[in-house]
């Protein structure tokens, strides 16, 4: 046979045959571990989980599921309520990939989160992690270390807090932020959301007693009122509102049952002078409203 028909022969083999086998893809070692990682935090398994992130780790230090892998490592610490160990791995996570584009905001607001839960389990050391994140660049590492550090009831703190939430409270527009901001700032510094009157009037109008902010005031005595008070609070009569929405429906509820008309008292209070609105006994339990 010649040349030329042994070219023919091979092409209409070729042919009749169809186009190659292509491999099926198999993946990659890294993207392989990091499944079974994720597996097991399905099933639950959150320290087996962590080992095999920390394989990955070891194994692949070149891997651009890296950070994937440092992230979820703490976030089964968090899971086995291991609240240090899991601070100090989302810490490590941040200090690797500050810029990571998905997981990096997680990784500071659970910081945060981490640090206010020890704070106030009695572990100061905590602190300064808050009071950086009260002075980060970013605004929303700000916003979320205010609203989550105004539980706390930290007066140093608080002097760094207060700004930061009135910066929320003027300059946001999504009530998702605005809310919650009003009503730590309610608990901390109410006179805080009373708005001054402008230079030239106050002066002028400082005499007159009806210039000055009206304050609501509430106390809840569970021994009597010669007791110090169960609950506490002042703010502008202004704000009220506010309070009431943050109430449980339970709470409300019970208001009812004393006969108050908790969703609609509040229209009134802006009309009303310096009086002694409420007083509600329940045996030894006393509660007091006025405004003043």
């Amino acid at each position: 046979m010649n040349r030329m028909g042994l070219r023919t022969l091979v092409l209409l083999s070729a042919l009749s045959l169809g186009p190659l086998a292509l491999p099926v893809a198999v993946p990659a070692k890294d993207q392989e571990i990091l499944n079974q990682g994720k597996i097991l935090m399905m099933e639950q398994k959150w320290e087996e989980a962590r080992q095999v992130f920390q394989r990955l780790i070891r194994e692949f230090p070149q891997s651009s599921l890296l950070p994937q892998a440092y992230f979820q490592g703490a976030y089964c610490l968090r899971l086995q309520k291991k609240p240090e160990e899991a601070l100090l791995a989302y810490e490590q996570f941040l200090q690797k990939y500050p810029n990571e584009p998905f997981l990096a905001r997680d990784a500071r607001q659970t910081v945060v989160d981490l640090a206010v839960s020890l704070v106030a389990q009695g572990k100061p050391a905590y602190r300064n992690r808050l009071i950086a994140a009260l002075k980060d660049s970013k605004k929303e590492v700000r916003y979320f270390a205010a609203l989550r550090c105004s539980s706390l009831k930290d007066r140093q703190l608080n002097t760094m807090i207060v700004p930061v939430l009135k910066e929320i409270v003027a300059n946001e527009k999504q009530q998702d932020l605005v809310t919650p901001a009003s009503l730590a700032l309610l608990s901390i510094d109410p006179a805080a959301l009373a708005k001054p009157l402008p230079q030239k009037k106050a002066k002028s109008e400082s005499k007159n007693a009806n210039t000055s902010v009206k304050m609501f005031h509430l106390r809840i005595y569970e021994g009597g009122e010669n007791t110090q008070p169960k609950v506490e609070l002042d703010f502008p009569v202004s704000f009220a509102q506010l309070a009431v929405a943050a109430l449980d429906e339970s709470t409300k509820a019970e208001i009812r049952k004393k006969g108050i008309d908790i969703d609609n008292i509040w229209e009134s209070l802006n009309r009303m002078g310096p009086t002694n609105i409420l007083t509600i006994r329940n045996g030894p339990n006393v509660i007091k409203i006025w405004i003043q």
